[in-house]
């Protein structure tokens, strides 16, 4: 008859061979951690101010941060433990799951204009993360990742808690994040691992130059308007909101292959018509904001975009489809024309290109959106 030492005895067996099995295994166990967190990511992650989704991320920044604790102090008091050898995967785990997070939720803000810098120094941290394997034992490096990882955060937790997005309201997600990393390097210093007096001067610096990096790259409109983020922009012959409160669009009956066949798409509309661009623009709920629509008409004679028209609108969080809205131009002659979606920091949400034709007739259709 099996004993109960016997049966604990068993389990402790299996433990161990699998400690030892994931350990022997680790080349290929980091990248599956890696993308395991970014799969994670893909089947929770949907509204970007939903409690749930930032249960999750905060949950990978704390347990970023405990882990990494936990690794240096095994390090410093030299403290050997079998399992120590598998802290980096969990690392790995909750560094992927975040920035596939910040990748999910940047690129639906993103216009890849204005946006591509600071989209692709998400990505490539996102990518480049199993190859930083060996790196995860380092103390400097872990900061420097996690502080990149609690400042990307903070632009866009912040607005969502305080309902309001400007200017201000990044410096201060940015002084946030520095305490909070600074905080940490103390306690690190203090009671984890003695960084010494240059290895910290040289780390508080190096945050400090991300830090700068990080508000250029917002004061020129690099890094995406989040929270916001562009759901729907497309020109339409007319435009009028109903009663019910649906917005009831005109278009040309026209196929999508016509529509596309060259860079511009061709828009045709009745000699000296208005036209009209709709957009869409989700926004977290109870954050109320304004959207701007910039007009430009490329002038041939120049070869430079001219802006013919800037129309301002409020904007409403809450709606899963974001807030409907649209501008109209009434006096456009034919010709290129562009108009950028930009929130009142002047960050690009989108824009849309099209080519303005007047046509004596033509077949329309009414959709209600």
């Amino acid at each position: 008859m099996l004993k109960f030492n016997d049966m604990t005895f068993s389990r402790k067996d299996k433990i161990e061979n699998i400690r030892i099995w994931a350990i022997k295994h680790e080349k290929y166990l980091s990248p599956l951690f890696f993308f395991g967190g970014a799969v994670l990511d893909n089947l929770t992650l949907t509204r970007i101010d939903r409690f749930f989704d930032n249960i999750i991320l905060l949950s990978y920044l704390v347990v970023s941060i405990v882990v990494i604790v936990l690794i240096n102090l095994f390090q410093s008091k030299e403290i050997q433990n079998k399992w120590t050898q598998l802290l980096p995967l969990i690392t790995q785990f909750t560094f992927g799951g975040l920035f596939s997070g910040f990748a999910i939720f940047y690129t639906k803000s993103a216009s890849l204009t204005t946006s591509w810098i600071f989209l692709l120094i998400i990505y490539g941290i996102f990518i480049a993360n199993e190859r930083f394997r060996k790196y995860y034992e380092k103390i400097d490096f872990q900061i420097q990742i996690l502080f990149v990882a609690i400042f990307s955060y903070m632009i866009f937790f912040i607005p969502v808690i305080l309902k309001k997005m400007n200017a201000l309201i990044f410096i201060f997600s940015g002084v946030l994040s520095l305490v909070i990393v600074y905080g940490l390097i103390v306690f690190f210093y203090r009671y984890v691992s003695n960084l010494g007096s240059n290895r910290g001067i040289k780390l508080v610096k190096n945050i400090f130059y991300i830090y700068i990096v990080f508000n250029i790259m917002y004061f020129t409109n690099i890094i995406p308007p989040v929270p916001l983020s562009l759901k729907h922009l497309e020109v339409y012959n007319y435009v009028e909101k109903s009663a019910e409160g649906n917005y009831l669009v005109r278009e040309e009956k026209i196929s999508v292959k016509e529509i596309y066949k060259d860079w511009f798409n061709d828009f045709h509309r009745l000699p000296e018509s208005p036209v009209y661009v709709y957009a869409s623009v989700f926004a977290p709920t109870d954050l109320n904001t304004e959207i701007i629509h910039i007009w430009q008409r490329y002038d041939e004679k120049d070869g430079e975009w001219q802006t013919v028209n800037e129309i301002k609108y409020p904007v409403k969080g809450g709606r899963d489809q974001g807030y409907r809205g649209y501008s109209v131009l009434y006096e456009g002659i034919p010709g290129k024309y562009r108009v950028y979606v930009k929130n009142v920091q002047g960050q690009t949400l989108g824009k849309i290109k099209f080519t303005v034709t007047e046509s004596e007739e033509l077949d329309l259709k009414t959709e209600s959106l």
